[in-house]
């Protein structure tokens, strides 16, 4: 009878000794983070940091509404033609009714034809013009838009013909990269008729380049190795790939309009 009132004594005593343990974890738990702030609950997450939006902020445009290429604004040039072919001159240039031509034709037996570059050069940009070109039945020349580095370094340091029309008879037109000391390309062909009014933008950036015809994106690259990452400068030019023609072939280009490339946070 001894033994048993000694143990239920003992577990009496250890029963309560429990919860007087868990009450004395308990004090001691909210005492000690007494002085600490509840992180959790006051401290907001971070707020990420906004990605940055690409604005294109105009900076160059000509209409051509006087009667001559402005040629504070434009180089012409006086040289031979594309690969020796014909001649390029100021006299194949022309401005009339906010329109600029540039025409090829056989004058005493050598091709006359003509381009022009914009004197200042940009890195990254958005390049535009509403463009048109005539019928070739000799295949004999080429309308381009594109842009040419500064530092006349190619094809090392690039060449984007956005708007080439080739020597096909306009029924439709390209885009050609270039890139690389041995001048690889990336091309692209664009299904419409090249012998009516589009309007066709190249925007290039760091990581890649966007064509667009009528406003409607064409073809994207990626390539960053094609990508050119110097100033280039915009190029007006109706080439010639033959010696000889027959007629007469124009370029026309209503407008063009270079955007300069800035980052703005949303």
């Amino acid at each position: 009878m001894k033994n048993v009132s000694i143990n239920l004594f003992l577990i009496s005593r250890k029963f309560i000794f429990i919860p007087a343990f868990f009450l004395l974890f308990a004090f001691c738990t909210l005492s000690c983070n007494a002085d600490r702030p509840p992180y959790e609950e006051d401290i907001p997450d971070p707020v990420p940091t906004p990605n940055p939006t690409v604005r294109w902020e105009l900076v160059f445009q000509d209409d051509f509404n006087g009667t001559e290429v402005n040629q504070n604004d434009w180089y012409i040039y006086h040289s031979p033609g594309h690969a020796g072919n014909g001649l390029r001159r100021a006299s194949a240039f022309s401005v009339s009714g906010g329109i600029l031509t540039v025409t090829a034709q056989m004058i005493e037996g050598q091709l006359v034809s003509g381009g022009m570059a914009h004197k200042k050069n940009f890195t990254y940009g958005k390049f535009e013009a509403r463009v048109r070109a005539d019928d070739d039945p000799s295949q004999a020349t080429s309308a381009v838009l594109l842009t040419w580095p500064e530092s006349e370094r190619w094809p090392i340091d690039g060449e984007n013909d956005f708007y080439e029309t080739t020597t096909n008879r306009r029924e439709s037109f390209h885009t050609f990269i270039h890139y690389g000391e041995d001048n690889k390309q990336h091309h692209k062909e664009h299904n419409f008729d090249a012998k009516q009014w589009h309007v066709v933008s190249m925007e290039w950036e760091p990581r890649r380049i966007r064509i667009y015809v009528d406003g409607s994106l064409q073809w994207t690259l990626k390539d960053r190795v094609a990508i050119p990452q110097v100033p280039h400068h915009l190029c007006i030019q109706l080439d010639a790939f033959r010696k000889t023609m027959e007629g007469v072939v124009r370029m026309q280009v209503d407008w063009v309009k270079v955007y300069k490339r800035t980052l703005r946070r949303r």
